[in-house]
Order: C-alpha cells, then structure tokens, then sequence
C-alpha cells in the first residue's frame, strides 16, 4: 500500500514540476508580464508590436542578445472571470477590459495617477469624457486601450435608393420620426410584411433625455431620477415610434429579419444594415473591421454618420476598453511600460490603422491624413472625423454610479420589457425601477462600511445642491439659464459636471459643508 502511495505520489510531484516548467514563462528565453484579456487575433500582434516597441524606444533596459528586455504573455478571460481571478489572488500582472469604479475601491488595481501623468499616459493624454472612466475619487487607476463613441451610421446608397435627403447632424427627434415614417413607406411599398426599417432602437432614451438636462444618476450619485418627466417622456416617445408609428421594429420584427438575412457578415444587424434593410444601425468605428472585409466591389457602400436626434444640448455616449495593473502584480515597474506603450504613436498607428476603434491617444488621431480620411477606403467619408470630434467635445460615458453594482440587475431594460409587454406605462415601469435601483443602492452601501460613509456624506451634499438650484431659470428648451452656481467639487456625476460647466451653472471649488467627508466630493 505504502509503494502505491509513494509511487502516485512521485507521479504527482513530476507533473506538477513539468506543468510549472511548460508555463510559458518558463520557456521564454525573457522574463514575461502576463496580460488578462479578451480571445482577439489582435492582442497577439499587439504583444509583438510591443516587445519591438521596447527594444527601440528603451534601449537602457537591459536585454540578452536580441530579444526584449520583457514580453507579455496572453491568458484570456471573461469579464467575471476576471473578478474572480483578481480576487483570489490570481490577476496575473495586467488585467484588461475593466472599470475603474469597480476595481479601484476595492483595491484590485494600483493607482498609477503619478506615474502616469510622469511617463505619457495620464488624464491629459486621452479624450476629456474618458476621465471618470479611468479613475475614482479623482485616482487614476486604467488606461485606455481603445475608445469608441456610438453614432447613427448610415447606408447612402440606400437613401438614394429611396430618394431621401441624408439627414443633418443636429436633427430634431421630430425630424427623426417624420424621417422615419417616410423611409418605411417607401421602402415597403410591396403591400407585404415589412421588413425595411430607418433604424433599430437603442441608446436613445439616454441621448434625448441628457439633451434636456437629465440624467438617470443625480448629481451626487446617490439617487436614480427614472422618473423625472423628460426621461419618462423619452420612454414613452421612443415606445411610440415603434409600436405606434411603427418606424422602429418590434422585437419580433428585429428576430424575424434575423431568421430571414441569418447572422452572415458580421451578424443581422451588419448584414441588414449592408443591404439596405436597416438605413441606419448604432455602431462605432470598429465595425469598419467587419465592413472592410467586404471584397466584392459592388457590395462596398457609401457611408457618413450623424447625431442621435436629441434636443437642443448635444451629447453623445462613450465607451473604452481599458488596462490597469493587477495589486497582487510582481512586476508593476514593467507593467508600466505597458500601459506606457497604449498612449504612444507605435500603437496609436495600429489602432488606426486596424480600425479597432479610436485610439487612445487623441494626439495621434488629430490632423492626421491616416486616420481622417484613409486612402485605402474612400467610401467611409467622415466617419473617421465625426467620432473623433464627438470624443473630444461632447461624447461621455453611460450613466452609471459607484454605489450601485456593475453586474446587478438593469431595472431600466426591465422596465422597458414590461412596457413593451403592455404591462404598465412609462411612467408606471420606470417607477418601478427608480424604486428598485434604489434599494440596490440602500443595500450595497450598508453592506460596505466605507462606501456606506462616502454615501451618507455625499447625501447631505445632494441636499445643499438641491437648495442651490431652487432659484433656478430655465429656457423653452428645459435648460438652466440663471440662479446659483453649484461649486464643482460637489458634482460627482460627470454628465452634471460638463452640462453645468456648459450652461454656465458650475462655480469654482468650494469647502464641503459641515461634518461632509473629503471622500464624499470629486477630485
């Protein structure tokens, strides 16, 4: 018995040895910082680019013959795969596609806010709206790898096809719908089903609700508003320009489109999109991945983008997929160099050069021939201009809060499904969910001592906000023009922060009121 056990034993501490030996950072002829991150092609080419990025810009760090100094290797994750490794002490030394709220407080990230600001990859070297996605409570935590900024693309040629005017940047939702009905009618004179569409709808309720002011967080964070009249009159707006006026489709419209077309050429919505189903589709510069690989050219398609139709304050949403390092890292002085390497030219150029968004450096992108208007692909007109433009004037991230879990449940589409279902009206779902966000809220923060500090003192300080804005005048556009200004360092939501900024309603920096913690204020 003995024998058997020492012999499985044996047998158990050889393979273990050989598993640690096969790592790939065993068999490196270099040290290699590991990299959590998504299963693209890309990340490999980027890896190599890197790697000869070090030896030509950082020719003081030591190597043996030609390799680099260091190399990354590749492990890829889910985003919830990511947590789990992070928190079990398993984060490798870079970990990707994460947000800053959510990693920072809880101290799975380091805070690179100085050496960033020292080595090229700080808050000045990205667009202004990627601020409050990169860091909390005034800390930077992530860099960008790449930003995007979600528009209405359109088809051209299917406008021509129906002879309809391409629509002006600052249209209207007025202008939208009249667009809309006019599309369907002349895209589905056959008398059959419809199956022709101006667009499919999403991200709209946001878009139009902030162009009248309104948020779904309030200015502190603390509170959904779901209910506040514009953004339950953008809800029941956009139910009816589907269910009513019939422009938008209907879920089962949008499936039985995607059982006819099949998910082809870079899904449904690409290919309905390519073909003239769907005028228009919500996408970004990367789907230029998907349409370059078009190689019939009488398939290739004119393009330009606009505005969401919204009212008089323009704003757009914006998204980044972002890199920081791991707290439990062994190599944090190379992962710097990493993240060193996202905002400088070498990978600014592929990013641009592949289409993969926008790059995370801006500096790279403005006046640069490249990038604004690639020779290679005539047909993509302006896109390319428009949404760097938008990231740099107007674009900022979803709403979201820091009290409020990322992967709890969305209470908005919640109520969006049950009012599609005719189980309730806008104003009806949406309280509803304002009810519920709340309580999540409530819950996360008495769970969580330190949160539940930040939370309380940044309720009193929505309080004395609340105050300053009861002498306010508004426009026939809904938008503040006069009363008192609200000091900026008391505004955490960073939609409230620019749209204040913008209305000329933000004031200077003022002292907290009593007994309000420093945490409870922006940085």
């Amino acid at each position: 018995m003995q024998k058997w056990f020492f012999g499985i034993l044996g047998v158990l501490i050889v393979a273990s040895v050989y598993t640690w030996m096969t790592k790939p950072a065993h068999q490196s002829p270099y040290p290699l910082i590991a990299w959590r991150t998504d299963a693209n092609p890309q990340r490999y080419e980027q890896v190599q680019l890197f790697q000869d990025w070090l030896i030509h810009n950082h020719p003081e760090l030591p190597r043996k013959g030609e390799n680099p100094p260091f190399g990354v290797s590749l492990s890829t994750s889910s985003n919830q795969s990511k947590l789990i490794q992070a928190v079990s002490g398993m984060g490798g030394d870079l970990i990707d596609g994460i947000k800053a709220h959510v990693y920072g407080p809880m101290g799975l990230v380091l805070d690179i806010t100085e050496p960033a600001e020292k080595m090229g990859f700080g808050f000045a070297d990205t667009y202004p709206g990627v601020r409050s996605l990169i860091s909390y409570n005034g800390r930077q935590f992530v860099y960008p790898c790449n930003v995007a900024v979600f528009a209405l693309w359109i088809n051209k040629d299917t406008f021509r096809k129906y002879d309809l005017p391409i629509p002006d940047e600052n249209w209207t939702p007025d202008e939208f719908a009249r667009m809309g009905k006019e599309f369907v009618r002349r895209a589905n004179m056959d008398g059959g089903r419809r199956t022709n569409f101006i667009t499919v709808p999403d991200h709209q309720v946001i878009v139009v609700a902030r162009s009248r002011g309104v948020d779904l967080y309030n200015e502190t964070l603390t509170r959904s508003q779901a209910t506040n009249q514009h953004y339950v009159k953008t809800f029941q707006m956009t139910y009816d320009w589907i269910y009513q006026d019939g422009f938008l489709p209907t879920q089962a419209e949008i499936a039985s489109n995607n059982v006819e077309t099949g998910a082809g050429f870079g899904g449904a919505a690409f290919s309905q999109f390519i073909q003239g189903t769907y005028a228009m589709i919500n996408t970004e510069r990367y789907s230029l991945i998907r349409f370059r690989e078009i190689e019939d050219e009488q398939a290739k398609f004119e393009m330009t983008s606009v505005l969401y139709p919204q009212y008089k304050y323009k704003n757009m949403l914006l998204s980044a997929r972002s890199t920081g390092i791991y707290a439990g890292s062994r190599n944090p002085e190379k992962a710097l160099y990493f993240l060193r390497f996202l905002a400088g030219k070498e990978y600014n150029d592929y990013i641009i050069a592949h289409a993969d968004g926008l790059p995370p450096n801006p500096a790279y992108a403005q006046n640069n021939p490249a990038f604004l208007r690639p020779e290679k692909y005539p047909n993509e007109g302006n896109v390319h201009a428009n949404e760097l433009r938008w990231a740099m004037t107007i674009a900022l991230p979803a709403p979201f809060s820091p009290y409020y879990p990322p992967n709890a449940q969305d209470w908005i589409l919640y109520a969006w499904d049950k009012m599609a279902a005719k189980r309730g009206t806008a104003k009806e779902v949406l309280a509803e969910a304002e009810m519920r966000m709340n309580r999540q809220i409530e819950e996360t923060v008495q769970a969580n001592p330190k949160l539940k500090k930040m939370f309380d003192g940044a309720v009193v300080l929505q309080k004395e906000i609340d105050k300053l804005k009861q002498d306010w005048k508004f426009d026939k556009d809904f938008l503040p023009v006069s009363g008192s200004k609200i000091p900026e360092n008391w505004i955490l939501n960073p939609f409230y922060k620019k749209f204040y900024e913008d209305m000329n309603m933000l004031a200077e920096t003022a002292p907290l009121p009593q007994n309000i913690p420093a945490e409870a204020a922006s940085k």
